[in-house]
C-alpha cells in the first residue's frame, strides 16, 4: 500500500510539473492571445487595408523638383522600387534576419530574446514595429506592454496577410521618425545626405538604419561618434548576412559619416515668400464652397476638406528652380554689397536714425508703437500668443498662476498647456527698454547679441527691404518669387503684400490711355507746364521736370521714355483720371485709386503683383493674366484634384498694346528728339552711368 502511495505521489508531482512547466504557459499563451485578438483596440480590415498615416504636402518646382513642404510631420511617401537596395539590406540584415522567412513573428528569436532577457537581440520582427508605429503608443507599465506585446502578435499576423513583403518594408521605411523633422526615408535622405531613397550608398543606408534601434542615442548631429560605432555594428551585419564581402566591409568602415545635413524648416530654403503666400491660398481654396449647394467645391469623396499638413498631396507650381536662385542670389548681391552699405553710411550722419531728420519725434513714437504691437514679444505679453507652441488667442486665457496674474495655454482648448508673466503695460514698457540676449539678422548671417526689444526694432528698420517678380508675359506663369531679403527675420511679403508709392511706373497707364483713344506715339507736344484747379482754399497744381528744364516740342514717344512730368499732366488733364482709373482696372490694378490729378506722378500705392501682371499685357497683345504660381494639385494617390485656369481679360486692343510696347522700349533704348537731335531714355541714363535720382520710370 505504501509503494502504490509513493508511486502515486511522483505521478503527481510529474503531472504537477508538466503543469507548471508546459501547459500552463502554453493555456496563459493561448489567453492572452485571445483576450489581444478580441480587445477593441484592435483595428479592422479596413483599418489595416488604410492605415492613417499624416503625409506632408510637397510644392513642386516647375521641374517636379521639391520646393518646399506644409506638414506636421515631414513626411513623403516613396514606393519600394524607389529605395535602395542597400537600406533594406541594412534593416533585414540588422533588424529581422529571417524577415523573408516567417509570418510577422519570429519564434526562435522570440526564444532567444527570452532565454537571454533581450542581451543577444530583440524579439519584434520588422512587421512588429511596423504594427507598433502604425497602430498604438507605447504601454509605460509592464503588464500593459506584456498585453500590447500579444497585440502586436496579432496585428503583425493580419499585415502579413494584407501586404506583401516589400509592401511592409515600404511602409516601415515610409514610417520611421529619424529625429530633425526627418520622418520617413524620403525626408531622412534628404535631411541628412542631402539626396534621394533611391540614391543612399551603403554607409549612408548603414547609418539610417543603425539609428532605428534609438534615434536620440544615435543622433549624428550630437553624438557623431556613437552614431558611426553603430554604423560598424549594421556594416558587420551586412557583411555577416552575405549583403557585403570582408573587403568591401573593411574599406566602408573607414568612412566618415559623411553628413551633408540640410535644416528643414518652412523660414528657409528656396521661395519661402511664395511658400507662405501659397498656403494662404490653398487653405481658402480647399474652403470655398458652391453657393448653391453649400457644400465644398474641392473635397475628399467622403465630402471632408483637405487638409494641406497631413494629406500627402501634390502641389505643381510654376516656379523655375534656377531662375529662383538666380533671383535670390540677385537680390541679396545687389542690396548686402552695394545699396545696403551706402545706407549705413548714411545713416551714422543722422542724429534720429534709423529715422529721416524730417519724421517728427510724434510720427517716430507712432512708428514704433505700431512695430512693437506687431512683434512676438508684444503679442506674447498680451496673451495673443503663446510663446511655447506658437497658438493664438483662441487657446489662451487669463488666470492667475502661483499667485501671478497669468496666461494659460488651455489643454482644454487644445492648448500645450504652457504659463507665462501677464505684465501691465508698464510691465511691458518696461520689458521693452531692458536689454536682452537675442539673435539678430546681418547679411553675413545671425549674430548673438543683447539688445533691448526696443533697439532691435530701430535696428531692423536700418535695412533695406525689396521685393522681385519675373513672370512669363503670355502664360501668366510666375517663374520667380522674392519677397524680401530673410523670411525668417522680415516675413512681410513686398511681392503681395507691400503697397509702395509707385511713382512714374504709372505713367504707361496715362499713355495707354491717350494711345487707345487716337494718340499718334509720334505727335509732338510743348514741354510746358500743365495746371489743375484744385478744390477751394488751395493754389492750383503745376507738376514740374524733375530736371526742371521746359521749352521745344516733344513727341510722345519721348515723353514716356524720359518720364516728362509736363507731357504726362497733359494728357491726364485732356482724359480725366477715371479713364485712366478704368483701364487699371481692366489691367489688373485692384487697389484703391484715387481719382485726382496728381494719379498720373503714381501717387497709389499698388504691390509689386499688381504692377507686373499689368505690365506683362503691353508684351501679350493687350491680354490682361492675372500671375498664376501653380498649375495644378492632386491628391496622394496621383490623382487631379485641382486644375487651375487663369484669369484673363483683354485690356488693350492689339494696336495699343503693340504701340505701347514699342513706345516702352524707348526707356532702355532712348528715344529721338528732333529738337535736340538726341537720342535719350532714362533706363539709357542708368546704363550709361549718368545720375537719374528720385526717377522711377
Amino acid at each position: 500500500m505504501a509503494a502504490t502511495n509513493k508511486k502515486g505521489t511522483g505521478a503527481g508531482r510529474w503531472y504537477a510539473l508538466w503543469w507548471v512547466v508546459v501547459l500552463a504557459p502554453v493555456l496563459g499563451l493561448l489567453t492572452m492571445l485571445l483576450l489581444a485578438a478580441g480587445s477593441k483596440d484592435l483595428p479592422g480590415t479596413t483599418e489595416l487595408q488604410n492605415p492613417r498615416s499624416d503625409l506632408a504636402t510637397a510644392v513642386l518646382f516647375s521641374d517636379g523638383s521639391i520646393m518646399g513642404q506644409y506638414y506636421r510631420e515631414n513626411r513623403i511617401p516613396v514606393d519600394y522600387a524607389r529605395i535602395s537596395p542597400h537600406v533594406v539590406q541594412a534593416l533585414i540584415a540588422t533588424e529581422d534576419e529571417r524577415f523573408l522567412a516567417h509570418s510577422g513573428i519570429d519564434l526562435r528569436g522570440t526564444a532567444r530574446a527570452a532565454v537571454y532577457m533581450g542581451s543577444k537581440g530583440g524579439a519584434s520582427t520588422i512587421t512588429q514595429q511596423l504594427a507598433k508605429m502604425l497602430f498604438h503608443d507605447v504601454r509605460r507599465d509592464f503588464l500593459g506592454r506584456v498585453f500590447q506585446k500579444f497585440q502586436e502578435w496579432i496585428i503583425s499576423a493580419r499585415l502579413e496577410r494584407e501586404y506583401t513583403k516589400e509592401e511592409i518594408i515600404a511602409m516601415y521605411l515610409n514610417r520611421f521618425d529619424w529625429i530633425n523633422q526627418a520622418v520617413g526615408i524620403h525626408s531622412a535622405a534628404r535631411v541628412y545626405f542631402n539626396t534621394t531613397p533611391d540614391s543612399l550608398r551603403v554607409e549612408q543606408a548603414a547609418m539610417l538604419v543603425g539609428m532605428c534601434k534609438n534615434p536620440a542615442l544615435f543622433n549624428p548631429l550630437r553624438r557623431p561618434d556613437t552614431t558611426l560605432t553603430r554604423r560598424m555594428v549594421v556594416l558587420n551585419q551586412m557583411r555577416k548576412q552575405g549583403f557585403l564581402t570582408g573587403q568591401q566591409y573593411d574599406s566602408l568602415k573607414a568612412l566618415p559619416l559623411g553628413l551633408d545635413f540640410q535644416r528643414i524648416d518652412h523660414t528657409e530654403g528656396p521661395a519661402p515668400y511664395l511658400r507662405e503666400t501659397l498656403r494662404g491660398e490653398l487653405q481658402k481654396l480647399f474652403s470655398e464652397k458652391d453657393p448653391a449647394t453649400g457644400k465644398l467645391r474641392y473635397a475628399k469623396p467622403d465630402g471632408s476638406p483637405y487638409d494641406i499638413y497631413t494629406d500627402g498631396l501634390k502641389v505643381y507650381t510654376t516656379i523655375d528652380r534656377r531662375m529662383q536662385h538666380y533671383a535670390e542670389w540677385g537680390m541679396r548681391e545687389h542690396l548686402s554689397t552695394e545699396l545696403q552699405p551706402q545706407f549705413f553710411k548714411d545713416l551714422a550722419k543722422k542724429k534720429n536714425r534709423p529715422f529721416d531728420f524730417r519724421v517728427s519725434q510724434e510720427e517716430v513714437d507712432g512708428i514704433m508703437a505700431t512695430a512693437r504691437k506687431r512683434s512676438d514679444r508684444y503679442k506674447t505679453c498680451t496673451g495673443k500668443l503663446c510663446p511655447n507652441c506658437g497658438r493664438p488667442a483662441a487657446y489662451i486665457v487669463k488666470a492667475p498662476h502661483e499667485g501671478e496674474a497669468s496666461f494659460h495655454c488651455d489643454p482644454g482648448k487644445g492648448g500645450c498647456d504652457a504659463w507665462w508673466p501677464a505684465p501691465d503695460a508698464k510691465g511691458i514698457e518696461k520689458l521693452f527698454d531692458t536689454p536682452t540676449r537675442m539673435t539678430v539678422f546681418t547679411w553675413q548671417g545671425e549674430v548673438d547679441t543683447v539688445l533691448s526689444p526696443n533697439d532691435s526694432i530701430r535696428y531692423y528698420k536700418s535695412f533695406l527691404q525689396s521685393g522681385l517678380l519675373s513672370m512669363d508675359p503670355h502664360t501668366g506663369f510666375v517663374k520667380a518669387w522674392v519677397g524680401g531679403i530673410d523670411y525668417k527675420h522680415f516675413q512681410f511679403d513686398h511681392v503681395a503684400q507691400a503697397r509702395r508709392q509707385v511713382g512714374s511706373t504709372f505713367k504707361p497707364f496715362v499713355y495707354a490711355t491717350a494711345i487707345r483713344e487716337g494718340m499718334n506715339p509720334c505727335l509732338e507736344l510743348p514741354n510746358q507746364k500743365t495746371c489743375f484747379t484744385m478744390p477751394a482754399g488751395q493754389p492750383e497744381w503745376c507738376p514740374q521736370n524733375s530736371d526742371n528744364k521746359y521749352g521745344g516740342m516733344v513727341t510722345l514717344k519721348y515723353a514716356l521714355a524720359n518720364s516728362m512730368n509736363t507731357i504726362t499732366a497733359w494728357l491726364m488733364k485732356q482724359y480725366g483720371p477715371q479713364a485712366v482709373i478704368t483701364l487699371a482696372r481692366h489691367m489688373g490694378v485692384a487697389s484703391p485709386l484715387e481719382p485726382v490729378p496728381s494719379l498720373c506722378l503714381g501717387v497709389a500705392d499698388l504691390t509689386l503683383e499688381e504692377m507686373t501682371g499689368a505690365f506683362a499685357t503691353f508684351a501679350n497683345d493687350g491680354v490682361y493674366i492675372r500671375p498664376v504660381v501653380f498649375t495644378r494639385i492632386e491628391d496622394k494617390n496621383g490623382n487631379t484634384i485641382f486644375d487651375m485656369t487663369p484669369r484673363t481679360e483683354e485690356a488693350l486692343d492689339p494696336r495699343t498694346s503693340y504701340i505701347m510696347l514699342e513706345m516702352l522700349k524707348g526707356v532702355v533704348d532712348g528715344a529721338y528728339n528732333r529738337g535736340t537731335g538726341k537720342t535719350v531714355g532714362t533706363g539709357m541714363r542708368l546704363r550709361m552711368g549718368w545720375g537719374n535720382r528720385a526717377k522711377y520710370g
